[in-house]
């Protein structure tokens, strides 16, 4: 594999340098539609009238990785009718061929659990027919899975088990250079010692793939995102001049190649790497240059990161106005966001859902084939008077297994009715407990509104009746507090019973304010509407929010308080 994917945007971008290559580099590269479906079509011929396995593994690989990104059932498909007639073949080769091709896929939807199983398969058979290229492959792609999981030390264990493979491989080849694997291995290995704190061994790695990187051709991709891996490292360490000079270097590479979403994200970090220095002119400066180029290629997940820069660094400088337009944008995009994360989920729950159904029949296809077997050789055994008898038995089993086969489509079909109702209830109570918060807020402005007003106003009213203005506006403003409390934290956790006790499983010394502010980011409350609930200042929830990210132990920048909370 010689190329790679990934955003800045997501903090672990380098795992999926490898194992992505195969529905991004390769035979449709470059391709007009007109040619692909050319070739598409040529395929399918060759698999119809083809006689050879090998020929036929090849073709239905190759429509797999055309279809992964278009119409990922017609892409399982393919693959799955690849891996059965390798299995077949009794060739350990193309079954373990066929098992990646899978891996690759699920990995590229984010059904990692389903590559992990295939990588696994597969990493045996290599292992058992000694395929060192396809051990190295193997091992890199589990490391990457594990990567994305955040089981960072064992992720290092398959680098480090990969890497001395693929050195080795290039010098039994004779090449002076190491293969352009090692590269992302190098990434991974940064990312992951990065995440351990690690930062020495990190900026080592990291080092050590740009070296690389630089002498291997076409890998301007890998080398962009390692000098701006590297550049987020240093802004971290606070040496931001070496920030600047890597974040600057994977720029003009973009720049070079023309990657439109590549510069938008570089003109992301330089712009937080200015606001971390608290230069806001050339924040915003590269916080537009990076909007107009997201704009361009359509990125609403960059569009969403910058939006949400800017609402950050407007609301830093006091100008309300403009910070409330970009929140206004933040919250347009994160909402197209997670609609589309949804119907990704919702495509990745229905793959799962056929993937266990064929394991299923495929495990109960395997015992049928054992179970023939072994009656054929009982039948050459003892003959014809036993013949029947076992006739039976054999028919008896297969009744069990077919019952066996509809009670598990039945278990699967009431699990998914029961999990339609229980997401629907989860709605509908989200709904109602989203619109009470909203009469609650609305209540609050409410009587601020009243208080402000008499306030205002309390000099026109005659001295008498000053003491009782006064102690008016103390009980409207002592009174709001408590009862909408009392009210929202009931329905809270009538909707969310159990995100207390998962959070008093994170840290069990946050104080009663700390677990309410919980509640409200855990409904994707903003800043202002949770002062308008409690009555607290901006500043003070501000304050609060990041005394609360330390006692959660969030040390990672690029995970949000408000999105580590929703999976709580």
């Amino acid at each position: 594999m010689s190329c790679n994917r990934g955003s800045d945007r997501i903090k672990f971008s380098g795992i999926i340098i490898i194992i992505s290559l195969l529905f991004t580099c390769g035979l449709f590269q470059n391709k007009a539609f007109g040619q692909r479906d050319n070739i598409i079509d040529s395929l399918i011929y060759r698999v119809e009238v083809s006689k050879n396995d090998s020929a036929k593994i090849v073709s239905l690989i190759e429509i797999a990785k055309y279809y992964s990104s278009t119409n990922l059932s017609l892409s399982f498909q393919y693959a799955d009718k690849a891996l059965e007639i390798a299995q077949q073949s009794k060739n350990k080769q193309l079954h373990a061929q066929a098992l990646m091709s899978i891996g690759n896929i699920s990995f590229f939807q984010g059904l990692l659990d389903i590559s992990f199983q295939h990588y696994s398969k597969a990493l045996a058979i290599n292992k058992e027919t000694g395929n060192t290229n396809g051990i190295a492959n193997a091992l890199t792609n589990l490391g990457g899975i594990l990567l994305q999981l955040m089981k960072f030390e064992e992720a290092k264990r398959y680098f480090h088990e990969a890497l001395p493979l693929f050195i080795d491989l290039a010098e039994k080849r004779g090449d002076t250079i190491p293969p352009f694997q090692v590269i992302s291995i190098y990434n991974n290995l940064g990312i992951a010692h990065e995440n351990l704190n690690d930062y020495n061994m990190a900026i080592d790695y990291y080092h050590r793939g740009i070296s690389l990187a630089n002498r291997i051709p076409q890998q301007q991709r890998n080398l962009a995102m390692l000098h701006n891996n590297l550049g987020s490292i240093h802004m971290k360490m606070g040496a931001f001049d070496e920030a600047y000079k890597n974040m600057s270097a994977a720029l003009i590479i973009r720049q070079e190649m023309n990657d439109k979403s590549g510069e938008a994200s570089s003109y992301r970090m330089l712009g937080i790497l200015y606001k971390s220095q608290q230069n806001y002119e050339k924040a915003l400066s590269n916080f537009y240059n990076g909007y107009i180029l997201a704009a361009t290629v359509g990125s609403n997940a960059i569009l969403a990161s910058l939006n949400e820069q800017f609402f950050e660094v407007f609301n830093l400088l006091n100008q309300p106005d403009s910070a409330l337009k970009y929140h206004i944008l933040l919250k347009h995009y994160s909402d197209e966001l997670k609609g589309e994360e949804t119907l990704l989920e919702f495509s990745r729950m229905e793959i799962t859902s056929q993937f266990q159904e064929k394991e299923n029949i495929r495990l109960i296809e395997q015992r049928k084939q054992k179970l023939r077997y072994l009656f054929t050789a009982v039948l050459l055994l003892l003959g014809a008077v036993i013949l029947g008898l076992l006739y039976v038995l054999s028919q008896s089993r297969l009744r069990r297994l077919s019952l066996l086969n509809n009670n598990i489509q039945l278990a699967a079909e009431k699990a998914a009715l029961e999990k339609a109702a229980l997401t629907k209830e989860l709605e509908i109570k989200n709904k109602e407990l989203t619109t009470n918060v909203i009469y609650q807020i609305r209540k609050n402005e409410l009587i601020n509104n009243i208080a402000d007003k008499l306030m205002t106003n309390r000099h026109n009213f005659k001295k008498e009746n000053q003491s009782l203005i006064k102690d008016i506006i103390s009980e409207l403003v002592s009174s709001k507090e408590d009862s909408i409390w009392m009210e929202f934290e009931t329905r809270f956790h009538n909707v969310h019973n159990e995100f207390y006790e998962k959070l008093n499983e994170i840290n069990p010394d946050l104080t009663p304010n700390e677990r309410r502010l919980c509640a409200f980011l855990r409904l994707n409350m903003s800043t202002k509407e949770i002062s308008s609930i409690t009555g607290q200042s901006l500043r003070s929830i501000d304050v609060a929010r990041t005394r609360l990210r330390q006692k959660l132990n969030l040390t990672n920048a690029e995970v949000g308080l408000i999105e580590y909370l929703s999976y709580i």
